[in-house]
């Protein structure tokens, strides 16, 4: 163990501790005791000076340990270690961008989407309630990442992150696609990983947006829909990003439903989407920034009832996705 150690009488102490250094989210963690740290470190098989990634803008290097450290803080158990890993990598690649999109004035938060087999290991929620409170996977691999932005990448509130209001999506925001009851190809594979290879994708999210409709009996209605939700929030770009920006679709069951009726596949709903995002803005509408087709991101998720499809519009970052390393465990 390379960071400084502190002692506490009581749990209590190094609870009142953290709020007083800065160290939380303003919700309580979870005691990382160097045995425990040490236990999620075994548990990816990851050396503590293991580097995970870097801010270079802010001189920052994020080792495994100062990983493991929040990840444990977060309320993790040690299983889901190697996704939170993976989820760090995504953030911290070049082109996720973390010194934009957690100092943003916009406070844009960090989307956190898993698949393949660690989703059912690890009891990752994909369907009813994927995106709010009440799944221990879901709440603490997104926390963690969190953590780790506030703490290692030192985005804390009114110093390296400047947001005007910033966003509840900024205590966690992890799903799970729903691979099971989607006829579709998956997102992973459709990245280009293998199907039984578990994957973490983050997409930084400006806006998250509710498409709702409970009329449309037909993809092209629902698309319609989606259409109008994106033409009336827009999407930012730039030329560092370049054409291989992001909008992640969320797709719930009901309107999955009549997808699947239909015989559609994800790349026909792109085919379907793509000319209409590009046509000039009318009134009342902002520009979707997208560079090509591939750029829209489809996950089924979610549960009964809603005929809603959810939009995650990107601050200046690409969605990364990088493959979740086997729990090798050490001797």
């Amino acid at each position: 163990m390379t960071s400084t150690q502190h002692e506490f009488d009581t749990y209590e102490d190094l609870v009142e501790s953290y709020f007083e250094r800065g160290w939380t989210d303003g919700l309580p963690v979870m005691a990382p005791t160097p045995a425990k740290v040490q236990s999620f470190l075994d548990h990816a098989g990851l050396d503590a000076d293991a580097v995970i990634g870097t801010v270079p803008t802010r001189e920052v290097v994020a080792t495994a340990e100062l990983v493991a450290i929040n990840a444990v803080m977060a309320g993790c158990r040690a299983e889901y270690f190697p996704v939170v890993v993976a989820a760090v990598r995504a953030h911290l690649s070049e082109k996720g961008n973390c010194h934009s999109t957690t100092g943003t004035l916009s406070g844009a938060a960090q989307m956190v989407v898993v698949n393949g087999p660690a989703r059912l290991e690890l009891d990752i929620n994909c369907r009813a309630g994927c995106m709010g409170p009440g799944w221990r996977a879901n709440a603490t691999i997104g926390r963690a990442l969190r953590l780790v932005i506030r703490n290692v990448c030192r985005a804390v509130p009114n110093f390296l992150d400047r947001a005007s209001f910033s966003t509840p999506a900024r205590y966690s925001f992890c799903i799970g696609e729903n691979e099971e009851d989607s006829p579709w190809i998956p997102l992973h594979v459709e990245r280009g990983f293998a199907a039984g290879t578990s994957t973490v994708t983050v997409q930084s999210a400006m806006h998250v947006v509710a498409a709702g409709d409970s009329v449309s009996r037909t993809p092209e209605g629902i698309l319609d829909s989606v259409n109008r939700t994106l033409r009336q929030t827009g999407s930012i770009g730039d030329r560092w990003l370049g054409e291989d920006t992001n909008i992640v679709l969320v797709v719930g069951m009901e309107h999955m439903r009549y997808f699947a009726g239909a015989g559609w596949s994800k790349q026909q709903m792109r085919e379907y989407l793509w000319p209409r995002l590009q046509a000039p803005p009318g009134a009342g509408e902002r520009t979707v920034n997208l560079g090509k087709p591939e750029g829209l991101l489809i996950v089924a998720a979610g549960g009964p009832g809603m005929a809603q499809t959810w939009a995650i519009l990107p601050h200046l970052a690409w969605a990364i996705t990088e493959p979740v390393q086997p729990s090798v465990g050490r001797v």
